[in-house]
């Protein structure tokens, strides 16, 4: 099947929602290494540096992990619905976070709903996609990480740039709210 197939009729938006799940998760690993030195400057913790993506690849992992059972559990939309809200929340927390303790669970929360999130887009292409289109979305899902390696270091370098670190996370809310509302 050609690219077109994939983004044709009721394809389109299930390849845009898994494509933006992982891309959420992958462009928020870089992102969050942009901005460390500003979030540093402004609350403070460098002590816990490096524990920001420690625990981040932890919970990532965790997540990872467990979507299998997940969406045995709940089913797949259910369980990338509570992905994305789990990612969203541990964004909001980075957003407002006062403290490195409050940055730290935020990306606790954020590491294991960008688990669940990327492991779930890569299982759901074979439920939500014909055979014909699996090697497509696959390859959709995958150059998400590609895109990520540009367009995290170039979100966080911008907001950082300018003083406003916080505003990093705070947009990767807009595209939490698209997924949620697309699933």
């Amino acid at each position: 099947a050609s690219w077109a197939v994939l983004f044709s009729k009721g394809n389109a938006l299930k390849a845009i929602v898994l494509a933006l799940g992982v891309m959420l998760h992958a462009t928020n690993v870089y992102l969050a290494t942009t901005i460390m030195p500003s979030i540093i400057k402004e609350i403070g913790g460098i002590q816990y540096y490096a524990w920001n993506t420690t625990i981040f690849v932890v919970a990532s992992v965790i997540g990872s992990v467990i979507s299998a059972n997940q969406m045995t559990k709940s089913g797949p939309r259910k369980a990338y619905q509570i992905a994305i809200l789990l990612f969203s929340l541990g964004t909001l927390l980075c957003t407002f976070a006062p403290t490195m303790y409050i940055l730290l669970l935020g990306r606790f929360i954020q590491g294991y709903g960008g688990g669940l999130l990327f492991a779930l887009s890569y299982a759901m292409i074979r439920l939500v996609f014909t055979e014909n289109l699996w090697s497509r979305a696959m390859a959709l899902v995958s150059a998400m990480w590609g895109v990520a390696a540009f367009s995290g270091p170039f979100i966080g370098g911008i907001f950082a740039e300018h003083g406003h670190w916080r505003w990093s996370f705070g947009i990767l809310l807009f595209f939490c709210l698209f997924i949620i509302l697309a699933a």
